[in-house]
């Protein structure tokens, strides 16, 4: 039977629509398979905006944060960019592009200034992010309003609040020809900070200026940074936004540490005219700036200390002189440095060991004490004195000679020593060495204790001790910057030392410094002379950092006075750490 031609020409078009479908589907399917393997190299990301309705008056700015936000562990750097714009309106961001962390995220500041001839109204701006062909878009609402208004102001754009404790901020909202009352907020606070106004909602009226107090509470949960945020003050359709950097910082503090040992001798009597010493230091912790005074606790009878200076402001060193009286008992005692200032009192435990002004095992330096005799078991206790005066060559080697027997020379300084406590010890024939380097450059006079056990009987047994030759009593030259300096990430830190009241060159010179960084080796790290050259300390090694190695320069082709600089380098991304303190110290031969 013949088919009508129109039925012919019918189910040929119904034919056609189907194949086009089909290969749509086909087409469609290939392109999502496509793009599904495109973004799963590298994920995918979304846009967001806070606040995403701003308003302002003309010939003013509005702030706004974009939030760049990883999808499946999305990494990589988004370049942001606005459209929509108004005439005269113009639009930056800071920074441009942006890489969220993965399966975090990340924001940038959006600024828009608005001109003096910008219609009043409400404009959709559209931002977005792109990477490579993967592009991802949002939308705020930016309202210009005339003169009538309101405007919100903060003193500065940067506030501190620190760990466990509150801080206030004043903010003032001035009415124009405005009388709706505006509340106030902030975004963008970091977890474990909060934030709240003493008045909320302000009405400022027509013409006035309305002040309420913003108070931030960090617990001591939070977590030390800063925070880009933002105090907001929003009325119907009208919304003020303005930036504040928030950092979460540590309470300011300081902190004391005994210089080049731990231990404050006292080691003879008032009469021998030899007095112990100790140096210590206060270091300023987190913008520290108050007096500190030192004071001394638990000192045994007959016995006295002075300090000096006994007052440092803010931080500094300061010397401790003991002096013993004839008829303090001998023995070694625990006392305590007392630091006292307005806000923080510390306590640094120091031990005290007085001697008997008539001495039976003193040693006197080179010379051998002969003919010991012990049983197993039985010790000796001997102590030897460095003299007061500088000694940058300063060593003490001791020896022993066990004659009949065997036995063991444990040597410490500062307090006898014990079979687990010492700084060294050494056993066997008489060339065996006890070579000890505990402050090779001290003032104050350093004694050492010597104990001789015997592990069998030792007759005829010998000790020795020496130590070096080169005492120069004129002081040493010793400058230091204790004050803390933040390393950021990608970024170059100077921290200054002035030097002064020398003359003449710098001869040799001492470096040591104390970082805290989480990747020691990302930091290089130079000595910047007061004539800009550079001395390489250390390039990105994995050395200690706190304390550093003590370095030695020969500094004798520059002139001492001036402004030396620390300069520390972390050109490494993934990390931050703070320069702690840093000395430069002088051993001149004029």
């Amino acid at each position: 039977m013949a088919i009508p031609l129109q039925r012919l020409r019918a189910f040929a078009r119904h034919a056609c629509v189907i194949a086009v479908l089909a290969l749509a589907t086909t087409t469609g399917a290939h392109a999502q398979t496509k793009a599904s393997s495109a973004t799963s190299t590298f994920g995918d990301f979304s846009l967001g905006i806070d606040p995403g309705n701003v308003a302002t008056s003309r010939e003013s700015s509005v702030f706004a944060y974009v939030v760049v936000t990883s999808i499946d562990r999305f990494s990589r750097p988004a370049t942001l960019s606005a459209s929509g714009l108004p005439a005269g309106v113009t639009a930056s961001f800071s920074p441009a592009t942006i890489s969220p962390p993965p399966s975090g995220n990340a924001r940038s500041k959006l600024t828009l200034a608005i001109g003096a001839g910008v219609p009043a109204g409400t404009y959709p701006i559209t931002v977005s992010g792109k990477y490579e062909k993967l592009v991802r878009s949002t939308t705020a609402n930016l309202t210009v309003t005339t003169d009538a208004g309101f405007k919100l102001s903060i003193a500065g754009t940067q506030h501190i609040t620190y760990l466990g404790r509150s801080s206030q901020l004043p903010v003032t909202v001035t009415g124009n020809a405005f009388n709706d009352p505006v509340t106030l907020g902030v975004t963008g606070l970091p977890a474990g900070v909060t934030a709240s106004f003493g008045l909320n909602p302000v009405s400022p009226g027509a013409k006035a200026a309305v002040n309420s107090t913003l108070t931030f509470k960090a617990s001591a949960q939070a977590v030390q940074g800063k925070y880009p945020i933002a105090v907001t003050g929003t009325s119907g359709a009208i919304t003020r936004s303005l930036p504040l950097d928030l950092y979460v910082n540590p309470a300011p503090d300081f902190t004391m540490w005994t210089i080049g040992r731990s231990r404050a001798l006292v080691a003879v009597t008032q009469q021998a005219g030899i007095s112990g010493w100790l140096e210590i230091n206060a270091r300023p912790l987190h913008g520290w700036n108050q007096a500190i005074a030192f004071s001394m606790e638990g000192l045994p009878p007959g016995v006295s200390a002075s300090f000096s200076p006994a007052v440092v402001n803010p931080y500094g060193p300061t010397s401790i002189a003991f002096n013993a009286s004839a008829d303090a008992p001998a023995g070694t005692y625990e006392a305590t440095v007392v630091g006292t200032a307005a806000s923080a009192t510390h306590r640094l435990p120091v031990q005290l060991t007085v001697l008997p002004y008539i001495d039976p095992n003193r040693l006197a330096n080179d010379l051998t004490r002969v003919g010991l005799t012990l049983k197993a078991g039985e010790s000796l206790l001997f102590n030897i004195m460095k003299p007061e005066g500088s000694a940058p060559d300063f060593y003490l080697n001791t020896q022993f000679g066990p004659g009949t027997g065997a036995g063991t020379l444990y040597v410490r300084e500062g307090a006898p020593p014990t079979d687990t406590e010492y700084h060294c010890r050494t056993s066997g024939v008489w060339s065996t060495f006890c070579r000890v380097d505990r402050d090779p450059h001290a003032d104050f006079p350093l004694t050492y204790f010597l104990r001789l056990k015997a592990r069998t009987d030792m007759t005829g047994a010998s000790v020795m001790a020496t130590y070096g030759d080169g005492y120069d009593a004129r002081p040493r030259a010793l400058f230091a910057n204790p004050a803390d300096y933040l390393i950021n990430d990608n970024s170059v830190v100077d921290s200054p030392l002035t030097v002064a009241g020398l003359n003449g060159n710098g001869g040799i010179a001492r470096i040591v410094y104390r970082l805290s960084h989480p990747h020691r080796t990302d930091l290089k790290v130079e000595l910047i002379a007061p004539d800009g050259q550079a001395y390489l300390l250390r390039d990105h090694s994995n050395g200690p950092i706190s304390p550093s190695p003590e370095q030695t320069l020969d500094l004798t082709g520059k002139v001492a006075n001036g402004v030396w600089k620390l300069r520390v380098t972390d050109d490494v991304p993934g990390g931050s750490g703070t320069l702690l303190h840093w000395t430069l110290d002088f051993f001149r031969r004029n």
